[in-house]
């Protein structure tokens, strides 16, 4: 028997295990800038250059999703605002149950670890609470990690907040680039399939997917990007690039 689970993840991930999401769930840390003062027209866009799943705030997700076959829904359950002095501490704002009542084919939520220890308790606890709402409703669960860390070298705070992310849950793990000599061991210490984050935007356009190969060449699950595509001039041209670096110029989804 296919659990919901699995026929779900089919829509996120081709036939080549890979997925590119783009990120849209930004306005509610910014604001409507860079790009995502009209949300339909940016949705349209990632839906038309070929995006495998969409990650937007639930309000986005009923008003400006188009409804059709192509990019996968993931509502994320997470927020804080930018209005914040400490805007990396989220908090739920919506239910596994409210996602899937919208049509979400996945939900998304945000950990960020190393804050201090009753912000890390407290999420790791909402986090065992989602992924045990999704294994009932039978919705993959997709963590964004993220560790605060004065060491100089990030890559293995990275690493250990995508590990505690797998082990308590999650069905795709999204984490910030570890850092070229990391790459290998991230995809083989974290049994689900890893993306990669987009970041900040530093550098051109081609160093970023010069990047962004580099990655999927160590082995990596995906891209999941938000400022480079809604940013962009044009983002179906952007979000058509860097699916083709996910899936392989010349291959398939399935």
């Amino acid at each position: 028997m296919i659990s919901g689970k699995a026929r779900r993840l089919r829509r996120l991930l081709g036939a080549d295990g890979k997925t590119f999401l783009v990120a849209l769930d930004h306005s509610v840390t910014t604001g409507a800038v860079g790009g995502l003062s009209d949300m339909g027209s940016v949705m349209r866009a990632v839906v038309l250059g070929g995006a495998d799943g969409i990650v937007t705030h639930r309000g986005s997700a009923a008003t400006s999703m188009p409804a059709q076959r192509e990019t996968a829904l993931v509502v994320h359950l997470s927020a804080n605002t930018a209005l914040s002095p400490r805007p990396e501490l989220k908090t739920r704002v919506c239910d596994p149950e409210v996602a899937a009542a919208l049509g979400a084919d996945a939900v998304s939520a945000h950990v960020t670890l190393g804050c201090g220890p009753e912000e890390d308790r407290a999420a790791l606890a909402d986090l065992g609470g989602i992924a045990r709402s999704c294994d009932r409703l039978g919705l993959p669960l997709l963590v964004m990690t993220y560790a605060r860390t004065d060491a100089a070298d990030a890559g293995p705070g990275v690493l250990h907040a995508a590990r505690v992310a797998a082990e308590l849950g999650a069905d795709i793990v999204k984490t910030a680039h570890p850092g070229d000599e990391h790459l290998a061991e991230l995809v083989t210490s974290v049994p689900v399939p890893v993306v990669i984050a987009g970041g900040q935007l530093d550098g051109s356009w081609e160093d970023f997917l010069g990047s962004a190969k580099n990655a999927m060449g160590a082995g990596v699950a995906g891209l999941c990007v938000g400022r480079r595509v809604f940013g962009s001039a044009d983002a179906v041209d952007a979000t058509a690039q860097l699916r083709a670096i996910v899936h392989g110029a010349h291959g398939s989804d399935g």
